[in-house]
Order: structure tokens, then sequence, then C-alpha cells
């Protein structure tokens, strides 16, 4: 299956950016017609409604070019934050979508304060993964890098929200169960790498 949804996220590629490029109608027509058809695929693929997965795609255009996905490991008494997804009850580090016109870290730190209530600083980047050359799951029709920063604690007070039903800190060894759809161990291994030794290497994969 990870084949197909390769081949799937190649035609979907082709069809967007001979959207963005093409001039020729007759050409054009072909491409939305690629699109349709990598659309039906992983409908199939998914058992996903094709009109569900057409409005994923809605709004992609011009040259593709992968999602951007950011994750903070903030650690304090030899703990990590983490919060719990109410989409599927699990644990991962606080993050989500980086946002047109603001950098990584003021979006690590955005994304920390709106998932936890804590203030953080000083964003250093620890890793950077293809998430389709990891073993999250399930996998995604859209790629996506996966940039992983360590962040100092600064201030404040746990408050949930509504993407979030709880917040804590947790030992390395006493992880709960957690939503590897966004986060491994192995990424929350990194982050103590880093934190115990600061002159770790960046992790680029």
């Amino acid at each position: 299956m990870n084949r197909w949804l390769e081949w799937v996220k190649q035609l979907q590629a082709i069809s967007q950016a001979g959207q963005a490029y093409s001039k020729d109608k007759f050409d054009l027509e072909r491409f939305y017609d690629i699109a349709h058809i990598s659309h039906q695929m992983l409908s199939s693929l998914s058992d996903a409604p094709l009109e569900k997965i057409e409005n994923l795609f809605v709004y992609e255009s011009g040259y593709p070019t992968p999602k951007v996905d950011l994750r903070a490991g903030v650690i304090r008494n030899d703990k990590i934050l983490l919060v719990r997804e109410r989409e599927d009850g699990c644990w991962t580090l606080p993050g989500g979508w980086a946002d047109v016109c603001e950098t990584p870290s003021q979006g690590v730190v955005r994304e920390v304060l709106e998932e936890s209530g804590y203030v953080v600083s000083s964003p250093k980047l620890v890793a950077i993964r293809d998430r389709d050359m990891h073993p999250y799951r399930p996998k995604y029709p859209l790629h996506i890098y996966k940039m992983f920063f360590l962040c100092d604690f600064e201030s404040g007070e746990p408050a949930i929200n509504i993407e979030i039903s709880d917040i804590g800190f947790f030992e390395l060894s006493k992880l709960p169960q957690l939503s590897e759809s966004r986060v491994l161990q192995r990424d929350i291994e990194v982050m103590f790498e880093h934190y115990n030794n600061p002159n770790s290497k960046i992790v680029v994969d």
C-alpha cells in the first residue's frame, strides 16, 4: 500500500505543478484529469468518500512542496512537556502546522502557548524529519517535513483548550501512550539528548 500511496502523491504533484504552469487549455484539462484519478485512487485506498479527498486538496495550488509541522520539546526537572490530543486521546509534543508570515521559531513558541498555556523561549532546532521516512501512523496523502525544537521554559500555567484535554510533564522512562501520527518515542529521546548535551548534532532525515 505504501507504494500506491507514493504513486498517488506523485500524480497529485504532477497535476498541481501542471495546473500552475501550463497555459494550454487542453493540457490543463489533462492535468485536472490526473488530479481526479489520483483522488479516486486515494479514496479507494483509504475507503474515504471521494468528496472528502477532493476537499483535502482544494486549496493546494502552485508548485507542490512539503507542508511543515512544528514540534516543541520543553524540559523541566528532567521531565518533558506533553499534551493530550482530544482527537485520539493520546499524548504528543505541543505543536502544529507552520503559519504563513511567521518564522519557524515564532511558530513553535506560539504553538506551545496555544496548546499548553506555557510561555517558552530560545527555540533550538534539534531535528528535521521527512514524515514518510519514519513509522508515523497513519500515512498521510500530503508530504510533510517535521521540525523539532528544544525550548526554554519561562512561565505560565497549564490551560486546556478545544484541541487539548490534558497537560503534563513526564520522565523519559514513564511516557504515556503517544499519538504516533504526531510524535514517536525517538523524537522525545532526541530532545533529551540535546538537553543533556547541547553540542549534539542536528538530526536531518
